[in-house]
Formats: C-alpha cells, sequence, structure tokens
C-alpha cells in the first residue's frame, strides 16, 4: 500500500477534514481511502507515499448561524508532538 523508499527522507503534512458528526468513521476512512488510492498512491505521477488515520483525536465543534469557509477548523485546539524511535 505504500511506496516509501528504503532510507527516503520523508515530508509529513497534516489534513483535517470536517464531516457531519454522526459520520460513521470506518465509511468516512473508507471514502478517503478510495480518494487517495485512486488519484494518490496507485498514480506514478502521484508524490503520495503513504498515509494513515489519526483514529485518537476525533472532536466535535458546532458551527455559528452562518458558518465562514474554515471556520469549524478555529473551533479546534490542536497540537501534534513527533518523537523519533530510539
Amino acid at each position: 500500500m505504500h511506496a516509501v523508499e528504503p532510507k527516503q527522507r520523508i515530508r509529513i503534512l497534516t489534513i483535517q477534514v470536517a464531516v457531519p458528526e454522526d459520520a460513521y468513521p470506518d465509511s468516512v476512512a473508507d471514502e478517503m481511502s478510495e480518494l487517495l488510492s485512486g488519484n494518490g498512491i496507485c498514480s506514478d505521477a502521484s508524490h503520495i507515499l503513504d498515509w494513515r488515520y489519526l483514529t485518537q483525536y476525533q472532536p466535535s465543534v458546532i458551527a455559528s448561524d452562518d458558518p465562514d469557509e474554515g471556520e469549524v477548523f478555529g473551533l479546534l485546539d490542536f497540537n501534534l508532538t513527533i518523537t523519533n524511535k530510539e
């Protein structure tokens, strides 16, 4: 499933996707996998090497009465810590 080469230097990009709170997480993961596979990792022209889902962090927020583009992401307090394996 991945196209990572041995000893390759890799940049990790983080993407957040907003979905309805009642959306089933496995269905969303299947949908994302289909998008990433069809247009990404399975294409020779793609830069996508691999992906994963951060299932432990799935907060819920409430949009305003007249939501602006990207508003829901501003409601989060998201910090990511990177640790190297010994």
